[in-house]
């Protein structure tokens, strides 16, 4: 199963979700807000929900488009989303915010399959962060970590620089310890050596922590042999001293 629901169900997920937050915010909003209200910012993402399921028909599910800028339409909608998803939070409409992430999720797949860049982030790690504590079956998680591996190939040039190092929080990092643990939590010893490689080559400087918190959950956890010795293997890489 994809992590990411095709995007004909993501709109109609949006619309459950949308339709819970409005009846919550109008139950207890001020007359006069001078915010963004959430209306406002549902009717901004019906309009790229409704971009998105056209060019998808007019011009085919894969491949680059014409119409539209794909880049600025995605950044556009994730981060519309992430604003709404806020407001799911503030009214604590927990379902709503599920749904609105696994609706991220379509918007980015919809930018990979039309060869655009993600530059909003942060809602995409949000996202996955979100549906992955939900999934358990083996094949779920691989699926979800190869569908990460995706959206880390797809980021913007000035986000896989990583210049905001002295940032923990910052998305870049987050989705790459997050792979390693959806990875791990998958029990496939390949992949798992196929994202660690990718984690201690983009953020090596969190790699021992990674890798030393790995090796307690495998205690904890009772991982099997197999995973256990692929742990084992990266955590000594990482923290063997060298000579100099």
């Amino acid at each position: 199963m994809n992590p990411q629901p095709p995007l004909s169900e993501a709109v109609t997920r949006f619309e459950q979700a949308a339709a819970d937050i409005l009846h919550s915010y109008e139950s207890r909003a001020p007359e006069h807000s001078v915010q963004v209200t959430p209306g406002q910012i549902i009717d901004a993402i019906e309009q790229f929900l409704t971009i998105t399921l056209r060019t998808d028909k007019t011009e085919g599910e894969t491949g680059p488009i014409i119409t539209d800028d794909v880049t600025q339409l995605a950044d556009y909608g994730l981060s519309l989303l992430m604003d709404l998803g806020d407001w799911a939070k503030l009214l604590s409409c927990q379902d709503a915010y599920t749904e609105l992430q696994k609706v991220s999720l379509a918007a980015a797949d919809w930018a990979i399959r039309h060869q655009g860049q993600i530059r909003a982030l942060e809602p995409v790690v949000n996202a996955f962060a979100e549906v992955a504590n939900d999934l358990r079956e083996p094949g779920d998680l691989e699926q979800m970590a190869l569908f990460m591996g995706k959206v880390l190939n797809v980021s913007a040039g000035f986000i896989k620089q990583d210049l905001e190092k002295n940032n923990p929080g910052r998305p870049w990092r987050v989705l790459h310890l997050n792979r390693g643990i959806v990875a791990t939590r998958s029990h496939n010893t390949t992949l798992m050596q196929q994202v660690f490689d990718d984690l201690v080559q983009a953020v090596p400087e969190d790699a021992p922590a990674f890798f030393r918190e790995g090796m307690e959950q495998m205690e904890a956890l009772n991982y099997p042999p197999e995973v256990r010795e692929v742990m084992s293997r990266y955590y000594a890489a990482v923290t063997r001293p060298t000579m100099h």
